[in-house]
């Protein structure tokens, strides 16, 4: 069948038309996939960020020790989280938001010498109190903000005792210093600690103070680490078992005279 020169034109301009429809489909469809795998290549690309090594508390320190570096991929990374790179100038800085282990550590939760405000220190739902310590209380001014101490207390009725009245309790302040790093003042001298309890803990504290005579007892900041476990007073000390565990004196059956006779 003899076909005419313009429908030879319409079909040739048909196919060219298809042809190049299908070379910009092809095209467009290769930039669309190659901009997806940029996409998720970001998404996904690995970033080191600095997180919690141990579970810390409001008013923590943060140290070497406490702190660790994660690799997380960057799309589910915080924008606030402190990136590896920037981890020396946290260190030294107290947190005024609880962090359990492995978790990212946030611009927002550190305390800024100028902004932070002290009651932002304290956890939700405890309290902040103050007692005096004396030169022995206070291990001769060398307790600092981010200490972590127990309280013994020894009473004096009926007869003396002494036995652990809290543990492992956060120093928020001694005297006046309640800055981040935690700085000692010139000579070291203050007359008080701050701590943060529970409100029964602070009212067995003010409870305590009036019965009888409190101490503390600095812990060592080594507790946390792996393997190490504390040991803790289990029973309260008394004059009877000041040098060692006491024995009871056993008591002898009065002899009885046996008489035989005939």
């Amino acid at each position: 069948m003899a076909v005419n020169k313009g429908t030879a034109i319409l079909l040739a301009g048909a196919i060219s038309s298809g042809g190049g429809a299908a070379y910009f489909t092809d095209d467009y469809i290769s930039n669309k996939v190659r901009d997806e795998q940029e996409r998720l290549s970001n998404q996904y690309k690995p970033t080191n960020v600095v997180v919690a090594k141990d579970d810390l508390r409001v008013g923590d320190v943060l140290t070497y020790d406490n702190l660790a570096i994660r690799e997380m991929p960057a799309g589910y990374i915080h924008a606030a989280a402190v990136r590896s790179e920037h981890a020396d100038t946290v260190v030294g800085k107290r947190i005024m938001q609880s962090l359990n282990a492995g978790e990212s550590l946030l611009e927002n939760f550190l305390a800024s010498r100028t902004n932070s405000g002290f009651s932002n220190l304290i956890e939700k739902g405890n309290r902040a109190i103050t007692f005096p310590v004396d030169i022995v209380s206070s291990m001769s001014g060398l307790l600092r903000p981010g200490d972590k101490i127990d309280l013994m207390v020894t009473l004096s009725q009926g007869k003396d005792v002494t036995m652990p009245l809290l543990k492992n309790i956060n120093i928020l302040a001694t005297g006046g210093i309640v800055d981040e790093e935690g700085l000692l003042s010139e000579d070291g001298a203050y007359q008080t600690i701050t701590i943060s309890v529970s409100p029964l803990n602070a009212a067995k504290i003010t409870h305590a103070r009036q019965i009888g005579n409190m101490t503390v007892v600095l812990r060592s900041g080594k507790e946390n680490e792996s393997g190490l476990e504390s040991v803790e007073l289990t029973q309260p000390v008394t004059v009877q078992n000041l040098f060692g565990k006491t024995t009871k004196k056993v008591r002898k059956s009065p002899r009885v005279e046996i008489i035989v006779g005939g």
